[in-house]
């Protein structure tokens, strides 16, 4: 049974470097580190910032309260994104994220299991 939506867009011009230390877990920046292009690492930001804010909004819906820190968000060998953390024995998250030119939009559905 779904227990929550979110969905989020970000317009990519709106995100600044400096926003990493808000958006990113320790993992996140590890990754973030690794991009040589600035613009390259915005992207990944906004990402990361437009899926965050989704997931934020879907588990609002639940027993559950994280901020953006809490949430890793990694990348599985074909590209997809997962959560890393956090995770929970009761509910599943289904997540997707996608960039187009100037946007970032993410979306996150919760299952109870």
């Amino acid at each position: 049974m779904i227990v929550g939506t979110g969905i989020d867009i970000v317009d990519i011009s709106r995100i600044k470097l400096e926003h990493a230390k808000r958006i990113l877990s320790d993992d996140e920046n590890s990754v973030f580190r690794k991009f040589k292009l600035n613009q390259r690492k915005i992207e990944y930001l906004a990402g990361r910032f437009a899926l965050k804010e989704a997931i934020i909004k879907a588990i609002g819906h639940t027993k559950y309260k994280i901020g953006m820190r809490d949430i890793t968000i990694l990348n599985q060998e074909d590209g997809m994104p997962k959560i890393a953390c956090p995770s929970y024995n009761d509910i599943k998250f289904h997540i997707t994220l996608s960039h187009e030119h100037s946007y970032a939009i993410g979306m996150c559905i919760i299952e109870k299991i």
